[in-house]
């Protein structure tokens, strides 16, 4: 047994070896991660952060009826080999600047002023020689004394051998007329933003509901099935769920023909409302979309019917020797089936560049990957014969483990490549952003509905199964009313981050503020990226006040 005093030692030693490994690691991640602490102490990048932070806090939220004078004065580039300040008077304003010239773009000059209105604000405007453009390269405000002093660089370098000019502007009288069109804009596009986080939240939500039910633990683990039931939803699947889709797409082929002048006789009759006639058409469109998907899914739902009820009683019924023959047949063909959807879907995208190796007709690989789906599906067949056949396998759960894993793996994928993706489908916008929310919305509620469905209450699930009810009428009468609120609340929370992720997904052409944003910043005109900035914050700030209430009320 061992002693108090050699146990306190082992801890000892133990916590030794951790806060070593500790320091060891973390001394790594600096070197990896080149955190300098010296860069940001130097004067120049200081004084880069202070006129980013100065710009940003002056937005360019108004228009101003100002009152402006000018005064000019002349810069040389490059400097001359004996380099001197300059002195300009006009109108009882001195300007004086040292040096008067800049070789590079690292040369600070210096400003000062006199003679100017007191608390006027100014700016420092340079005329680039062969630039129909102006580039402003400073700002200052001037003392109720009547003085300034500002020092900066030029941010470019155009050599010439006559001077060039720098224009000193004095604002004063600034009374405000209006919002500004920076503002106008970025109400407009916050807007568009808080209606795409809704519309993906929307979807998003729609589209989640359903798998969550297949994703919780406590509902999947209790669905069992023989092989020979598992194996007919398999070969009924693409036969049943085929023809809907076929038959579908086919009674809707003259109905897609006659869309376009359905389409056009629309908007005509509706243009006193035009959003009201595009979101009729976009209706239209989508119920022509989404028809054939509903009666494939309709088509899988009557094959897990058909397939599982029937399967299952023949296998129950027949004696072992020919169950386990039954048995056999199935697995082989529906293991055929499911290798060769497997390897033409491989083969489709080009995993690894499986497509480049088959012939371009896509009718000749039903030749080259059926044989080897065959081989697996005889391979499987005879190992099927080593099995009970009537020994009900978990497929509950390896359906639970599957839609999980999918789960997962979107919400790996960050909405900004979900966004870049979409844009190259769809093209820059909106709808693109709307997308790749969408995707990343179906990702994270369904993971947290479905963590939800796991945390009920056993005992009304267990009720309506004692009392014979099937796997839908207990997800109606037992869980839905459990999880309701919760589902509710999720939606709600779900729209304020959409809203957040909105404006990164607009960097990257994805519509809404962030699109307008990035292009500011690009464009180094950070007083308007400041009009972004604040409307983003503010929208976040109200919906994250409202969801915060709207879940207090129903939890």
């Amino acid at each position: 047994m061992k002693t108090p005093r050699k146990q306190d030692k082992r801890n000892r030693r133990r916590t030794a070896v951790i806060t070593l490994g500790l320091i060891v690691l973390f001394a790594y991640a600096t070197q990896v991660t080149n955190i300098n602490l010296e860069e940001p102490l130097e004067p120049k990048r200081q004084e880069n952060l202070v006129n980013l932070i100065r710009r940003l806090a002056h937005p360019d939220l108004f228009t101003y009826d100002d009152e402006t004078r000018s005064t000019n004065a002349t810069i040389r580039m490059p400097c001359p080999d004996e380099v001197k300040g300059s002195q300009v008077n006009i109108e009882g304003r001195q300007v004086l600047m040292i040096p008067n010239c800049a070789t590079t773009t690292q040369d600070q000059i210096t400003m000062k002023g006199e003679g100017f209105r007191g608390n006027a604000d100014g700016r420092v405007v340079w005329y680039p020689i062969g630039s129909t453009t102006t580039r402003r390269v400073s700002n200052f405000k001037v003392t109720p004394e009547g003085t300034f002093e500002v020092t900066f660089t030029m941010p470019d370098i155009r050599p010439t051998e006559v001077p060039q000019r720098l224009e000193i502007v004095e604002i004063t009288n600034r009374r405000i007329t209006g919002l500004s069109d920076t503002s106008r804009e970025a109400f407009d596009k916050i807007i568009e933003t808080v209606l795409m986080a809704l519309m993906a939240s929307t979807i998003g939500t729609i589209l989640a509901v359903p798998f969550s039910f297949i994703a919780a633990r406590n509902l999947m683990a209790g669905v069992k099935a023989p092989l020979a039931a598992i194996m007919s939803v398999i070969i009924l699947t693409p036969i049943i769920g085929g023809a809907g889709w076929w038959l579908t797409n086919q009674l809707l082929g003259s109905v897609a023909q006659t869309n376009g002048a359905f389409v056009s006789t629309l908007r005509d009759s509706l243009a006193f409302a035009g959003f009201v006639g595009n979101f009729i058409v976009v209706l239209t469109n989508l119920l022509l979309l989404l028809l054939p998907l509903a009666a494939g899914f309709v088509g899988l739902l009557l094959a897990i019917t058909l397939g599982g009820r029937y399967g299952q009683e023949a296998i129950m019924r027949l004696p072992n020797g020919p169950a386990r023959l039954l048995t056999a047949v199935l697995t082989t063909a529906g293991t055929a089936i499911f290798a060769y959807g497997l390897f033409y879907a491989l083969s489709w995208i080009n995993v690894i560049g499986l497509r480049e190796h088959l012939p371009e007709s896509e009718a000749n690989w039903l030749s080259i990957l059926g044989t080897p789906a065959l081989t697996l599906g005889l391979i499987a067949g005879l190992a099927s014969l080593r099995t009970q056949p009537k020994y009900h396998f978990p497929v509950g759960m390896i359906t639970y483990t599957v839609t999980r894993g999918t789960f997962n793996g979107l919400r790996a994928i960050e909405p900004l490549m979900l966004g870049f993706v979409f844009v190259v489908w769809i093209g820059l916008g909106p709808f693109a952003g709307i997308m790749a929310l969408t995707l990343n919305s179906v990702a994270d509620l369904g993971k947290l509905f479905s963590e939800q469905v796991e945390n009920i209450d056993d005992g009304p699930v267990e009720a309506i199964t004692a009392t014979g009810g099937n796997f839908v009428q207990t997800i109606v009468y037992a869980v839905v009313p459990q999880i309701t609120p919760h589902y509710i609340a999720y939606i709600f929370y779900r729209w304020d981050i959409n809203v957040r992720m909105s404006t990164i997904i607009g960097f990257v052409g994805g519509g809404g503020i962030g699109f307008v944003l990035q292009r500011n910043i690009n464009q180094v005109l950070y007083t308007r990226a400041s009009v972004m900035v604040i409307a983003i914050a503010v929208v976040i700030i109200v919906l994250d006040t409202v969801s915060a209430r709207v879940r207090r009320r129903i939890i």
